[in-house]
């Protein structure tokens, strides 16, 4: 496989240029006035963003560096999407070697035996919904041409290309290592890079799978470890959308969704909640999911989108010159303003600062642009809309012409002049004052 490196590296270069573009157009995450819920978050880190705005509706230590656990596989699928453009005609077969690691560990697998031929799409399913170690291995030992490593190093790469400046991974399924990290921001845009792939979001919303038989099992099937998106069962919750669950001892439980209502889709990372467990060690509670589920229904009840700045609406005024009878010009917004506020929050809640000049000089035409207001929530910036002039003023002629006048008395050259001529006058009197006595002397009569 070592001869479509050369070509792998092609795609992720093309791919790196592609979301650049995307983000040159200004499709990133704004930052927001964020508003603390009322009740306590038991995630040690946390980030809830609004999809549609790219608003940060609430977070909690988003840059700490935190262990990801199973929450690694979401990039090994990503780079398995984008290396693999035939998931289902690209089969691999699990190597006897990449077992090793896992034996005698107690961790999450798919069941894939040694030897066993599966498709890519079918691994990618693996990953999402079983949350399969031996399947990121699969995949990793696939695409990284035989070596895990190296692909561990693809991955950190392309977290690099997607924005990410706290991530390193060293391997593909989150098993614990100190050199494995990330950060609740940087698993925002690592999921949220993910759901813009199309399948993506299809597979990691999949609650049960048939595999069907392969050269190894007569019959195989799947079901999530997202029992949020199981019904029936105590976490359900209908709005909730994928992504990835992960615990590990040392990351604790960790969690990355979706969800969508009334128009409004969310994204939500949970990293580090307790692992709560009773006296023989059995889990009792998943506080990843609880956390998950009471921001959520908090962002659902508590937020809509409010218009906060009518367009034309009058704001300020501003000096203006040179105008006939008239000395201010008064400044309208030319945008409506609207942004996802809690509902308790009014217009009248908002404070305007402003960017204008110290005044304007007429001519003035109604809808000429003056300046900028910005828009101050919770001493943050939300937004800023243009200002404009509300009416049209013309130029008075006089005062134009005193204006002007003013200006040439006040400028260097009329001084500079002014001193030169003044200082001529007074060379020129005593030029004459000095001529005038040596003619007195001259004529002086002769004894």
């Amino acid at each position: 496989m070592r001869k479509d490196t050369f070509l792998r590296r092609a795609i992720r270069r093309a791919l790196a240029l592609s979301l650049a573009a995307v983000m040159a157009l200004g499709l990133s995450v704004t930052a927001s006035a964020t508003y603390a819920p009322p009740f306590d978050v038991s995630a040690e880190a946390a980030l809830l963003v609004n999809l549609n705005t790219g608003d940060i509706i609430y977070e909690k230590n988003a840059d700490q560096k935190m262990y990801p656990a199973s929450l690694t596989k979401l990039m090994t699928c990503i780079l398995a999407f984008e290396m693999c453009p035939d998931l289902d005609g690209t089969t691999v077969t699990a190597k006897a070697y990449i077992y090793d690691e896992f034996y005698g560990l107690n961790v999450s697998t798919g069941d894939i035996r040694r030897g066993e031929t599966m498709t890519m799409r079918q691994l990618i399913y693996a990953m999402l919904m079983q949350s399969a170690n031996e399947a990121a291995s699969i995949v990793a030992d696939y695409l990284g041409d035989g070596s895990i490593p190296y692909f561990a190093e693809l991955m950190t790469e392309r977290a690099k290309e997607l924005g990410c400046t706290g991530t390193n991974f060293v391997n593909p399924h989150g098993l614990f290592d100190e050199n494995h990290y990330t950060t609740a921001r940087d698993m925002y845009l690592i999921a949220k890079h993910a759901i813009s792939i199309p399948g993506f979001l299809e597979i990691a919303s999949t609650v049960h799978y048939e595999v069907g038989s392969t050269n190894v099992h007569e019959s195989l099937a799947w079901n999530t470890t997202n029992t949020m998106m199981r019904k029936g069962t105590t976490y359900y919750y209908e709005p909730v959308k994928g992504l990835k669950t992960g615990t590990l001892p040392e990351a604790g439980k960790c969690f990355v969704s979706t969800a969508s209502q009334d128009g409004f889709d969310y994204l939500c990372v949970v990293l580090g909640a307790p692992i709560v467990q009773d006296e023989n060690g059995r889990e009792i509670d998943n506080k990843a999911f609880d956390d998950t589920k009471k921001l959520y229904e908090w962002v659902f009840d508590t937020y809509s989108i409010k218009t906060l700045m009518e367009k034309g609406r009058d704001v300020t005024e501003i000096p203006l010159r040179l105008a006939k009878d008239v000395d201010y010009m008064k400044l309208a917004s030319d945008e409506r303003f609207s942004a996802l506020v809690p509902d308790e929050i009014e217009a009248s809640s908002v404070v305007l600062e402003y960017e204008l000049p110290e005044y304007i000089t007429a001519p003035v035409k109604k809808g000429d642009r003056v300046g900028t207001a910005r828009l101050i929530l919770a001493g943050e910036q939300i937004g800023e809309v243009p200002l404009v002039a509300t009416f049209s003023a013309e130029r008075s002629a006089v005062a134009y012409a005193m204006d002007q006048l003013e200006t040439v008395t006040l400028s260097y050259w009329f001084k500079f002049g002014v001193v030169f001529l003044a200082s001529f006058i007074v060379f020129y009197i005593i030029l004459m004052i000095l001529r005038n006595r040596s003619r007195r002397r001259y004529r002086r009569p002769q004894r």
